[in-house]
Parts: C-alpha cells; structure tokens; sequence
C-alpha cells in the first residue's frame, strides 16, 4: 500500500497542479464523495472504468437518473455519433498518477483520454492508491510491462504484449496502447476532481509487490470485465 508519506504528496502536488483534489481511506467513502460531485441532471460520457465498476457508481448513477450510461453494443457502435454527441461529465480513472501531480494515461482509440482535457464541462477521475507511482519512466514503465500486457492477454487480443509480457511496440491493428497523454496541470476548460483512495482499485500494480495483493488486483478486475462482457451480452 501507498505510504502516509506518498499519499501526502501526491495529494499536496495535484492540488499545486490546480486541481480539486478529496482523499478518502476506504473505497466506500469514494461513492457519496463522487455522487455529491456530479449533478443529478448530468449526463455522463462512457469511457471504461473497472474503478468505477469495482464501486457499483454506473448503478447508483442510474438509479437516480443521471443519462449517457449505457454503453453501445457493438452492432450500434457509431464514431460519428460519438464525435458529435457530447456529454457532461466524464467519470473514470487514470493509468498512474506520479509524486509530482501528472496524470498519465494510454489508450487505443483515444476517446478516453481525450476527453479528459475537452469534450466535457467536468471531469471526476476514482484513483486508487495503487495507481501511485514515482515519476513518469516509472509512469510508462506500468503502462508497459503491466496494464497493456495483462489487460491484452485477458482480453484474447493477438499483440505480442498479450504473448511476452512486454512492450515491443509493435504494429498490431489490435494494439491498445497507440494514444498516451501526460496532464501535468489542469486543463483550463474543464473542472477536474480527482477522488483519491487509500485502497487499492482497478487495473495496476507494482511486479515487486506481493503476489497474493497482486492477485487480489486481478481479481477484482477479472471480475469487472466478466460483468462487462455480461452487459453487452457476450
């Protein structure tokens, strides 16, 4: 786990970074923290989150009315309608988040990412402690050897990540990691809330770590994408 000392920083840094930034201990104590945030009229952008699913938030969201949260089967998958239809609030996390405040974050296609610096009036990003690394060599290094392979390899995608466990930046049209954005300070058209938790939540560890808290984080990921994949109904 995130030492007291680490928390401490990352949490004085982000908000040196013009960031509004609330911590909490527990992972319960993000979901009021992140309903309170988003207005009860919002619609939301679907962008993927096994944070966000981990907290049950989509549910509570929808319960109480909040729009945009249904993601599209893959037979009413439209980009045009993506480009033009815009929504509120972007609710997500991010891939790490450095001592010194940065937001580092990769992606295939780019929707995610981009809509973190514009698209939405509001952005909330869920961060588990997890997600706390040194710098941005060790930023990238977690994108490399750790989320892109696992998540590529579970997934059954046909990279040479998901095979060897390791980058070789290749040219596979299946690859995931074609997109990577570095915010180091908040965008200026965007209000940005970053819920940081003293627990570890979605998809990022440390290979040092000790295999059964490593474990633990695939678990829990597993099970968010089994319950995704239940949704759209494959």
């Amino acid at each position: 786990m995130a030492t007291k000392s680490e928390i401490e920083t990352v949490v004085k840094s982000l908000k040196a970074n013009n960031f509004k930034v609330e911590y909490v201990e527990r992972a319960a104590d993000a979901v009021p923290v992140i309903l309170n945030a988003i207005p009860a009229d919002a619609s939301l952008e679907m962008a993927g989150s096994v944070s966000v699913g981990q907290l049950g938030l989509l549910d509570r969201l929808r319960e109480r009315g909040n729009k945009g949260l249904q993601f599209p089967k893959p037979e009413e998958f439209s980009l045009d309608k993506m480009r033009t239809d815009r929504r509120d609030v972007l609710l997500a996390s991010t891939n790490a988040v450095t001592l010194d405040g940065k937001l580092v974050n990769t992606d295939g296609m780019g929707n995610r990412v981009a809509t973190m610096f514009f698209g939405t009036k509001q952005v909330v990003l869920l961060v588990g402690a997890n997600k706390i690394v040194r710098d941005l060599d060790e930023a990238l290094a977690r994108v490399q050897k750790v989320l892109s392979p696992y998540h590529g390899k579970y997934l059954g995608l046909k990279t040479p990540c998901a095979s060897t466990g390791e980058c070789s930046d290749c040219d596979s049209p299946q690859r995931i990691c074609n997109i990577t954005t570095i915010i180091s300070k908040k965008p200026p058209m965007v209000d940005f809330l970053i819920v940081l938790v003293g627990e570890d939540l979605g998809l990022g560890w440390d290979p040092d770590w000790p295999e059964e808290r490593i474990e633990k984080i695939q678990s829990a990921y597993r099970t968010e994408i089994e319950k995704f994949r239940a949704s759209l109904g494959r």
